[in-house]
C-alpha cells in the first residue's frame, strides 16, 4: 500500500519565496528613496529660482540685491519673503553674496537623507545655474 505524501512546503520552497520578496523590497526601497530625493532637488530649484526672482524686485526697488530671507514686508532693514528652508527641510536656503551688482543663493541638502548627487546647488543674478555632489563634483546638468 502506498503511503500518503504531506501537503505544504518545504524549508527550502519558503527560503526561495522569502528571497525573492526580500530582493524585490530591496529594488523598490531603492527607486523609492531616489523618487524622494528627486521630488526634493525639485524643491530646492524652485526655492531657488523664487529667490532669484524676488532678488530682483528686491533690485529695482532698492539698488542693491538682498542679504536676508524669510522677511515680511515693513521688516527694517528688508529682506526677501523667501523661506530659508524647503518644505520637509531638505534643504536650507541661504543668500552667499549680495551687492549691488551680483548675488548668489545657495541649497544646501540637509539632514540624514540628503541627496549626494545634488548637495548643493546656486543660482546667481545671471541665471547660471550649478550644483556640486557631496565629493565637490560638478551635477549641474542632473540636478538642474
Amino acid at each position: 500500500m502506498a503511503q500518503a505524501r504531506a501537503a505544504g512546503f518545504t524549508l527550502i520552497e519558503v527560503m526561495v519565496a522569502l528571497a525573492v520578496v526580500a530582493i524585490t523590497a530591496l529594488f523598490a526601497a531603492s527607486t523609492y528613496r531616489s523618487h524622494l530625493r528627486r521630488g526634493h532637488r525639485a524643491q530646492a530649484a524652485q526655492a531657488l529660482l523664487l529667490a532669484a526672482a524676488e532678488q530682483e524686485k528686491f533690485h529695482l526697488a532698492h539698488g542693491s540685491y538682498g542679504s536676508r530671507l524669510d522677511a515680511s514686508a515693513g521688516d527694517d532693514p528688508p529682506g526677501l519673503p523667501v523661506a530659508s528652508r524647503t518644505p520637509g527641510g531638505h534643504y536650507a536656503i541661504a543668500v552667499t553674496l549680495a551687492t549691488a551688482a551680483e548675488f548668489r543663493v545657495v541649497a544646501t541638502a540637509a539632514g540624514g537623507q540628503a541627496d549626494p548627487a545634488c548637495r548643493i546647488m546656486s543660482i546667481d543674478e545671471s541665471g547660471r545655474r550649478l550644483a556640486t555632489d557631496a565629493g565637490g563634483g560638478d551635477t549641474s546638468a542632473r540636478c538642474w
